[in-house]
């Protein structure tokens, strides 16, 4: 039988990215939401680049790490909803909510576990994290926090359900409730409390923190590291039949009357007017 190989093509690196930097150095990746305009909400472009960068990072037998953040004052302020709800003033879906679209990926597909990625990454929490953005931070396994950023949840509050399984999960269940039931707020030492970071530091430190972090990551046995990486996501992995609801749920919720007036409220400026269907 032949043997077929695929070694990595560096040429095939994600480039020209309009929505997300992507850089290497060395042994470390950098991954860097660059839409600080919306604070860097994500969108489906936004997705879709996110998840080729996790991708290349599997790839490239030379990357053993990578350190993802924001530009400027935020990490991620969760699902850009103006973005949303202005597909939905047209009666259509956004791209990788369409089944038409070469696009579709219900959620956007951006985590990092949705990509396969059995890489350690860093998260430099370099501003507020909400809604995709917490469940971004969450996915990483090390995690730096500047002392003025906090973490939140604030799907409920624009009529949508996210993937709350996965912050109950990863946090104190009282902590979990609060962030997607009130739409609370964790401040940096609250998460350092919580176990949630590994460290917090002034902002203008972030950056060297992490990549001091990615320094003893890269000390070890990128295989060692890796198989390490793949049992801490299978230890907290989810029953499919959970994941099938919990998706289910998503979409019935984003799709529902209230699905559409928490969008249009968020772009109107107004509190929203629930129907409760």
């Amino acid at each position: 039988m032949p043997r077929y190989e695929s070694p990595y093509d560096p040429s095939s690196m994600p480039r020209d990215l309009k929505y997300i930097r992507y850089e290497k150095k060395g042994h470390v990746a950098y991954v860097t939401i660059n839409r600080p305009e919306v604070l860097n909400a994500m969108h489906s472009y936004s997705y879709a680049e996110l998840r080729s960068c996790w991708l290349d990072i599997g790839r490239d037998p030379n990357i053993y790490v990578g350190i993802f953040t924001g530009e400027g004052k935020a990490f991620c302020a969760g699902r850009d909803v103006k973005f949303l709800s202005e597909h939905q003033a047209k009666g259509i879906r956004t791209p990788h909510e369409d089944p038409n679209s070469p696009m579709y990926f219900w959620g956007g597909g951006t985590r990092p576990s949705e990509a396969n990625l059995d890489k350690p990454l860093i998260a430099a929490i370099n501003g507020l994290a909400v809604g995709v953005g917490i469940s971004l931070v969450l996915e990483c396994q090390l995690r730096v926090m500047a002392e003025d950023a906090w973490l939140g949840d604030t799907h409920t509050r624009v009529g949508r359900l996210g993937s709350p399984h996965g912050l109950y999960a990863a946090l104190p269940r009282t902590v979990a409730a609060y962030l997607t039931l009130c739409n609370g707020r964790l401040t940096a030492q609250e998460c350092l409390q919580h176990s949630i970071v590994n460290k917090v530091v002034p902002r203008d430190k972030l950056m060297q923190t992490a990549e001091q972090l990615a320094e003893m990551v890269c000390e070890g046995s990128p295989l060692a590291v890796q198989a390490a990486v793949r049992l801490y996501r299978l230890s907290t992995a989810f029953e499919p039949a959970l994941v099938a609801y919990a998706r289910h749920l998503d979409q019935e919720t984003a799709e529902s009357e209230d699905g559409a007036e928490g969008p249009r409220a968020f772009r109107e400026k107004r509190k929203p007017v629930w129907k409760v269907r």
